[in-house]
């Protein structure tokens, strides 16, 4: 069973472990989520000025598109403004800044009809992020920068929390990843040629389920659960971002959702950030679980 946890208090500690046993958490918009929400989407709003961020894409060639929309992502990303803004998020919620580190946030823009479903729109098939090399004591934080309705949103496959699904994790590679794959993503128009870790049998779908929310609101899970991007059949372009976070003691401890079908080389964790002063995390530490994935 997984459950779905909407405003709970709880202790950080509390909250990983009920996450790591693959529960669901929703959190109502708070003043730092809200903050962070409206920073994503005042870059939005000037990248695609003076058109509407959401509907822009009927008016604009894919390549225009791409042009807009790589560009804003990759500064968002790095911006220092957003590290920040993370960072007040993680405090907000009782994370301690000393032991907890993020990997940089991503901006996701999902045009609707099909319009670009590659590169720098890529519709990701069903996967775990521990196929692309995530720890498996990773937690998922998601946000929407504009509202999103479950004609334009994520889904999530909760029945495949505890079953193995087939996939070709085994032939992915966190380092070569990064030397090829982030470079070609502004190359990818009709079709991605990039080596993404994918299931090799059908996914059932009864079990979908897809979190709609408003600007700021916060869905939590494990890097170990599956999800998609859902085909947006909305109308609209989906704007929402993501981040990720993992804790020093559940590092050291081993501890984390349980792995039933990764096979990936490698592991992000020299991507994540210390949350007090952005330092990145101690190279043992990748080290230690690199070699830990590989056991």
């Amino acid at each position: 069973m997984v459950g779905f946890i909407v405003n709970h208090a709880m202790s950080d500690v509390e909250r990983r472990d009920t996450l790591f046993a693959g529960d669901f958490l929703v959190y109502g918009a708070s003043a730092a989520a809200r903050a962070l929400a409206e920073h994503a989407r005042a870059m939005i709003v000037e990248a695609f000025a003076p058109d509407d961020p959401e509907t822009a894409q009927d008016r604009m060639a894919v390549e225009a598109f791409i042009a807009t929309v790589g560009p804003l992502k990759s500064r968002f990303t790095n911006h220092e403004r957003t590290k920040e803004l993370i960072r007040d998020l993680l405090a907000e919620h009782g994370c301690d800044l000393e032991r907890t580190y993020f990997d940089v946030p991503r901006m996701r823009v999902v045009p609707h009809s099909g319009y670009l479903t590659a590169g720098v729109s890529y519709a990701y098939k069903a996967h775990r992020d521990t196929w692309y090399s995530s720890p498996h004591a990773q937690i998922n934080w998601w946000m929407p920068i504009y509202a999103v309705t479950p004609a334009r949103a994520m889904s999530m496959f909760p029945e495949y929390w505890d079953q193995a699904v087939p996939n070709t994790s085994s032939a992915f590679d966190y380092d070569e990843w990064c030397r090829v794959g982030r470079q070609l993503a502004v190359t990818q128009v009709k079709e991605d040629t990039r080596k993404h870790p994918l299931p090799l049998a059908p996914v059932e779908i009864r079990s979908e389920m897809r979190f709609a929310g408003t600007p700021g609101d916060l869905f939590l899970f494990s890097a170990a659960h599956l999800h998609s991007t859902a085909a947006n059949a909305s109308g609209r372009t989906r704007f929402s971002m993501d981040f990720r976070t993992v804790h020093l003691d559940d590092l050291a401890a081993g501890r984390g959702a349980p792995n039933v079908d990764c096979n990936a080389t490698g592991t992000t964790l020299g991507d994540f950030l210390r949350a007090s002063d952005f330092c990145r995390i101690d190279p043992a530490l990748t080290a230690r679980e690199a070699a830990r994935r590989a056991a």
